[in-house]
């Protein structure tokens, strides 16, 4: 007899499946799954109308129902979690998630001709770019490059490479010269910067501004206060889980006297 090598023994299967049992719950049909709605009523090729009920799209009713009420159930359920929680890998899929023809096929959203990314297509991007995982973009116009995404020039670790990103950015910035002014005017007047980076120039926890040949000393001075404060730490753990000992009967008899005797 023919045989696979590792295979164990087969068994084949003559009966029905057993029905599950009375009151079990069953999983919920994808026909009602609103993603499931999403993904199949899209627009046809002319964006007029919905590939799959028909429905003629307006300027009052740009959804069909189905997706209105697939995306309104999407929205009082779907959890809120910050994007910072996500790896640059899981955004990356998620971004290229929302995407589509007409709309987005994820969230739904219609595209406009000035708008043709989703608002969650935006927050991935703004989360991004705070990463310094996507080209620095300017929002709106008016605004520097830093606006929305201010966490970058907060300075939070002690790796230089993002130090010198964000430098890089500020020297890109239409309003570098009008923040370079405003960042005087702070400091003529005694303002303290501490930990930011304003105008293209980093600011350490003291207020000192460091240059940018110190960057690496710098981030790693910072690393060895986060190691120093992490080991002390541990020996603070540690010497409160040490037991306290015993003193002897001797020494106890010691501390009274009086009624030793």
């Amino acid at each position: 007899m023919n045989t696979l090598v590792g295979t164990g023994p087969l068994r084949l299967v003559t009966g029905r499946p057993t029905p599950p049992p009375q009151g079990a719950r069953r999983a919920p049909s994808s026909s009602k799954d609103p993603r499931h709605i999403l993904a199949r009523h899209l627009p046809n090729m002319t964006e007029t109308a919905c590939s799959t009920c028909h429905f003629v799209y307006s300027k009052e009713q740009p959804l069909c129902p189905p997706v209105a009420e697939a995306l309104r159930q999407v929205a009082t359920s779907a959890p809120t979690k910050s994007l910072s929680n996500y790896s640059t890998t899981r955004l990356r899929a998620m971004q290229r998630e929302h995407c589509g023809t007409g709309r987005c096929r994820r969230c739904g959203f219609v595209y406009t001709p000035s708008v043709r990314l989703c608002p969650t297509s935006r927050r991935i991007g703004l989360e991004l770019e705070t990463r310094f995982k996507a080209p620095i973009s300017e929002i709106k116009a008016g605004q520097g490059l830093c606006s929305g995404k201010g966490a970058a020039w907060t300075v939070t670790g002690n790796e230089s490479a993002p130090l010198r990103q964000a430098v890089a950015a500020c020297a890109q910035c239409p309003l570098l010269s009008q923040c370079n002014a405003e960042l005087e005017r702070k400091l003529s007047s005694g303002e303290k910067i501490s930990d930011q980076i304003l105008a293209g120039r980093l600011f350490s926890t003291q207020g000192v501004e460091i240059a940018v040949e110190k960057f690496d000393e710098y981030a790693d001075r910072r690393g060895m206060k986060t190691k120093g404060r992490s080991s002390r730490s541990r020996r603070r753990a540690a010497g409160c889980s040490t037991p306290t000992p015993m003193p002897a009967a001797s020494d106890q008899l010691t501390l009274f006297k009086s009624v030793a005797a």
